[in-house]
């Protein structure tokens, strides 16, 4: 059981992962992976939108720029959770040394989430440094605002101006780095992989819920952001909300699916896992979790459909705003703790000793 969550030692009566193996910090790099990936799909998206538009979109501006911002620092904190894990830093540092067994998903997770980072990063500076920058407004220019300070601003934007790519090349980066936002499945078959914990070994469920779950909570935040500094529904927030409501929907759906068959398995280790997630504090977590999947699914399709369709009223608009970011946010926490009631729950096969 995780080490570092003592209160919940008195709510699970089985611990079998040592706290020198698994702490809080795998849960955290497993869903920040996820969640950069869904953040880069939110970004790389409407940037691709906006560029095939006669005229800037602002919106889609905003959201490019928050989605590549979140999928950064989403990328850097998987990163830090999981040298923080390691005895011996400098191998993570030195990952394409150590690293070079490619049928390992953790070497595979390794160079997905630095390529995705590395992508992420120049998606974020091509968005917010060089000429058309410099002529636009929004809140996620703030960055321009600090290398302002420094001095360097219009040297930075005429190097960004200098090596920007063409907009096929434009198009090329974004399709490559949606790639790797999509491979963060890796997060599930890390776990999947683990023959000897029954509730993780599922290569189908388990990845896909992750998947699923950190690519709408990536999009969902995203919006949220955009949302809360932009202050109305347009049809391309609309639409994102849709989809969100869509990722949360097919993650309810799965993890109904894979609870269908945990409560019905026979299996002693998965009845422990079944009994652990049914009692106690572990079971407000799994209603904490389903809440926030059902509520994106609602609210993201009844408000994310009408603003799509242009037929969301002032007054529900007014409404619908602190509705969908409130949901979002709590999509966004749920995703967490989806993966920590992962690691609580586990239990593996039972020993049996032959006397």
């Amino acid at each position: 059981m995780i080490h570092s969550l003592p209160v919940l030692e008195t709510f699970v009566g089985f611990r079998w992962l040592p706290a020198d193996y698994w702490d809080l910090s795998i849960p955290i790099y497993l869903y920040l992976a996820a969640l950069a990936g869904g953040a880069y799909l939110a970004g790389a998206s409407a940037s691709m939108v906006d560029s095939r538009r006669s005229h800037t979109d602002s919106v889609a501006t905003e959201i490019a720029r928050w989605g590549f911002f979140v999928s950064v620092v989403s990328a850097a904190g998987a990163g830090l959770a999981v040298v923080s894990h390691l005895a011996v830093i400098y191998r993570a540092l030195l990952f394409p040394i150590y690293l070079t067994n490619f049928s390992s998903w953790i070497t595979i997770g390794t160079w997905i989430l630095v390529t995705l980072s590395v992508i992420a990063t120049v998606s974020l500076v091509l968005q917010l440094f060089g000429s058309s920058a410099a002529a636009d407004d929004g809140a996620s220019l703030w960055p321009r605002a600090i290398v302002d300070t420094l001095g360097i601003l219009p040297t930075v934007d005429r190097l960004v101006d200098r090596f920007r790519p063409p907009a096929a090349g434009m198009t090329a980066l974004y399709l490559i780095g949606s790639l790797f936002a999509l491979a963060t499945i890796y997060t599930g078959f890390e776990l999947a992989i683990v023959e000897t914990v029954p509730l993780w070994n599922e290569m189908v469920i388990v990845p896909a819920l992750f998947l699923t779950s950190g690519l709408a909570a990536g999009i969902g935040l995203t919006i949220a952001i955009t949302m809360v500094f932009e202050r109305e529904i347009g049809p391309l927030c609309g639409g994102y909300a849709v989809v969100v409501a869509v990722l949360s929907g097919s993650s309810l759906l799965i993890a109904a699916y894979g609870w269908t068959l945990l409560a019905g398995s026979g299996v002693p280790a998965l009845d422990a896992s079944y009994s652990a997630l049914t009692d106690g504090l572990l079971w407000v977590g799994v209603w904490v979790v389903t809440l926030g999947l059902v509520l994106a699914l609602v609210v993201g399709l009844a408000v994310g459909l009408a603003a799509l369709l242009g037929r969301l009223p002032a007054s529900v608009e007014r409404a619908g705003g602190p509705m969908l970011i409130g949901s979002f946010g709590l999509l966004t926490v749920s995703g967490l703790l989806m993966r920590i009631l992962f690691l609580l729950a586990a239990e593996q096969h039972p020993v049996v000793v032959v006397v």
